[in-house]
């Protein structure tokens, strides 16, 4: 089980990264590499990662310190498709933000001070698509992040975007997700 806040593409939103995802997945095959990739309904943004064993007590404070936040809703857009997002992530497979980043930097600061959550301070925003089953050399590497490149520019990944009106308090357990509490933007 994990407990996390972060928010999901619209419908239109989801269908093109799930599109988008397709053409990306015919990189990886052609090289031979296993990927295990995010299914498609839980596409989603993680503001602030909360952990694996969260007691039913902490849910229960954290819930009460967010029914008084307040966020303005935001414009995301998608920039490209990108491996590795850092030496600890290099299997990593995922989409980077050309906007809304910032916004969302912003809110991971401010749900983290609020709740008083003392983990990672390296934030970097993102939409998780996959995850590599192997470590890859330095050519494969440089190989798929060419072939990504290309696959960005074919497919308009800068044309996927949305609004963010709604952050979810979210558990996940076994590939299944219930939303604990959701926090409109005012």
């Amino acid at each position: 089980m994990s407990i996390f806040l972060g928010f999901f593409p619209d419908s239109r939103s989801n269908t093109m990264i799930s599109s988008l995802t397709d053409s990306v997945k015919s990189v990886f095959a052609d090289l031979g590499i296993k990927v295990r990739w995010s299914n498609p309904k839980t596409y989603h943004s993680t503001l602030l990662y909360l952990g694996k064993t969260t007691s039913p007590l902490k849910i229960f404070i954290i819930k009460h310190k967010l029914k008084k936040f307040q966020f303005k809703k935001f414009r995301v857009r998608f920039n490209s498709v990108k491996l590795g997002i850092s030496r600890q992530y290099r299997e990593l497979i995922f989409l980077d933000f050309l906007e809304g980043g910032e916004e969302m930097r912003e809110l991971y600061l401010k749900l983290k001070n609020l709740i008083g959550d003392k983990g990672d301070i390296n934030f970097i925003p993102h939409l998780t698509l996959g995850r590599v089953n192997k470590d890859l050399s330095v050519q494969e590497s440089a190989n798929i992040i060419k072939d990504l490149n290309n696959v960005s520019k074919m497919m308009n990944v800068s044309e996927i975007a949305f609004e963010v009106s709604e952050i979810k308090l979210v558990k996940s357990e076994d590939e299944k997700y219930s939303f604990l509490l959701e926090i409109k933007s005012n």
